[in-house]
């Protein structure tokens, strides 16, 4: 009985037990295994992934949009935009510099696994082929 006593006055004093909060501060509130997609601040700031990202949102509908806080809103506003026009839930995320260098996250309810979550920049169908050769370069080089 005491020890019920305790943990229920340190669960009042310092709030329940976290399972892997260190986890839970990368990806801006939720486990990696709910992780779809994990975008850097960087790769937010370039904005090349928005129609990768929404491909992702609209073949995941029961996700969730997460986004670091500390991004200016300027920055987060296309990602806003996105989630707006895909009728689609987002949070901004507070979180203290240095926490994490994940500053976008799409993540479902529940456990999905992915084990490759960043996003791919998708191959144009019309680009040209890049010549292999030397001497295809060379002529191409002249046409």
């Amino acid at each position: 009985m005491a020890e019920n006593i305790d943990d229920y006055l340190e669960k009042g004093m310092y709030g329940a037990k976290e399972i892997n909060p260190a986890e839970k501060k990368k990806y801006l509130g939720t486990y990696r295994e709910r992780v779809l997609v994990a975008l850097t601040k960087e790769e937010v700031l370039t904005q090349e992934y928005l129609p990768e990202l929404e491909k992702a949102i609209l073949e995941n509908s029961d996700s969730k949009l997460l986004l670091n806080g500390l991004l200016h809103y300027n920055s987060l506003r296309p990602y806003i935009k996105l989630a707006e026009k895909c009728k689609h839930e987002f949070s901004i995320v507070s979180r203290l510099e240095g926490e994490t260098d994940i500053y976008l996250v799409l993540a479902c309810q529940k456990a999905v696994n992915k084990e490759d979550i960043h996003l791919y920049k998708e191959e144009q169908e019309n680009a040209e082929e890049e010549p292999t050769s030397l001497l295809e370069k060379v002529r191409k080089l002249f046409n």
